[in-house]
């Protein structure tokens, strides 16, 4: 079985399993994540071992799943600030785990263990607020503060269009999207290399083209999915797709050609590693998830 046919049985069996959890949302959608960002966080802890590191996987794999839970519970604007606290306390902690640990590379050690969560399983935190969107507005910060009529108007505009399983899936299309329009106007047009020292296929055509086809998927999936959201958070949420997608994948590209591999895992017959598949996501996630904050809160 050649590995274009393997990319297509798994996408057709994992794009319609991956639309149904982000529809039914809840613990559903909570698990699967969990169960994604551990793998992608082992997988990153596998690729720091091959620079001499030696990561606390177990530690840092159970923090992330802490943080994923803390998140999901605790989903509330007043509340994040716990979420920093506990940051603070896994630093902590891993520095005082390393004092007994007796490895070599102690920097690097306890550098990997903590960039490995915040890289991956705090970006998987920002996928579950979107998911879970609506339930900022239990916020204090909301209910207290947002009396006016036009205010309301604003944030009752906005909220009443997402639908957080549609506003997932508008981002994984428009990522998709955007990736296959790259590649193949790359292939076929591209002549300017975008960054030969650390993707050497890539290409500005390629690029432009990812970044015209993101802002095209997520019109094209909103106009679908929720034909009421607002046409300016459209085109600004596609473009930011467009171009910070690109830039976590070509981050990831960063790591994997520092060690000399090609994929971060095998686990997926003919697409490599769960960090491959998802690179683009843990940069996109934070960055829409804090567009949509600033502009409530700048409402």
């Amino acid at each position: 079985m050649n590995e274009l046919v393997k990319r297509i049985i798994v996408a057709f069996v994992g794009i319609p399993l991956a639309l149904l959890i982000m529809y039914l949302g809840g613990y559903p959608f909570l698990i699967t994540v969990a169960v994604i960002s551990s793998i992608a966080l082992w997988e990153f802890y596998k690729i720091a071992e091959k620079k001499h590191a030696y990561p606390n996987k177990i530690p840092g794999i159970v923090a992330g799943l802490v943080l994923l839970s803390l998140f999901y519970v605790r989903n509330n604007i007043s509340d994040f600030v716990w979420l920093l606290i506990f940051l603070a306390l896994f630093a902590i902690i891993i520095f005082t785990l390393e004092l007994f640990r007796n490895k070599p590379n102690g920097f690097l050690n306890v550098s990997a263990t903590i960039t490995g969560v915040i890289y991956i399983s705090a970006s998987f935190c920002c996928l579950i607020g979107l998911r879970e969107f609506y339930r900022l507005f239990d916020s204090p910060i909301f209910v207290n503060d947002v009396t006016g009529t036009n205010q309301n108007m604003v944030l009752s505009s906005l909220t009443k269009s997402i639908n957080g399983g549609w506003l997932v899936a508008n981002i994984f299309i428009s990522v998709w999207v955007s990736d296959s329009t790259a590649y193949f106007i790359g292939v076929k047009f591209g002549k300017n290399k975008l960054f030969p020292r650390i993707s050497p296929k890539k290409s500005w055509e390629g690029a432009v083209a990812g970044f015209i086809g993101a802002i095209i998927g997520f019109a094209g999936a909103s106009a679908l999915l929720i034909p009421k959201f607002p046409m300016i958070h459209t085109i600004i949420i596609g473009a930011i797709i467009g171009i910070i997608g690109q830039v976590g994948d070509l981050a990831e590209s960063l790591l994997k050609r520092d060690v000399g591999i090609k994929d971060s895992s095998a686990i997926l017959p003919g697409h490599g590693g769960v960090l491959d598949r998802f690179d683009s996501i843990l940069f996109v996630a934070p960055a829409v998830y804090l567009y949509l904050l600033l502009f409530l809160f700048l409402s």
